[in-house]
C-alpha cells in the first residue's frame, strides 16, 4: 500500500486494519450498506508480534 490507494472489499469480506510498529496507517472507511458493521476481535500485541514475525515484517 501506499498513500492514495484504495481499497475496496466485497461484501461479507473479513478483512483487518493494520500498521507495522515504526509506521501507523491512517484510513477512511465509508460505507454503504444498510446493515451494521460487525467488528471482530481486537488482536492483543502479543498476537500481533506473533503474526508480524510469521511473515518476517519488521
Amino acid at each position: 500500500m501506499k498513500a492514495g490507494d484504495v481499497i475496496t472489499c466485497d461484501k461479507e469480506t473479513e478483512h483487518w486494519h493494520a500498521s507495522f510498529k515504526e509506521n501507523d496507517v491512517t484510513y477512511l472507511a465509508l460505507y454503504g450498506g444498510t446493515e451494521p458493521t460487525t467488528w471482530t476481535e481486537v488482536l492483543s500485541l502479543e498476537c500481533y508480534d506473533s503474526v508480524a514475525e510469521k511473515l518476517n515484517v519488521k
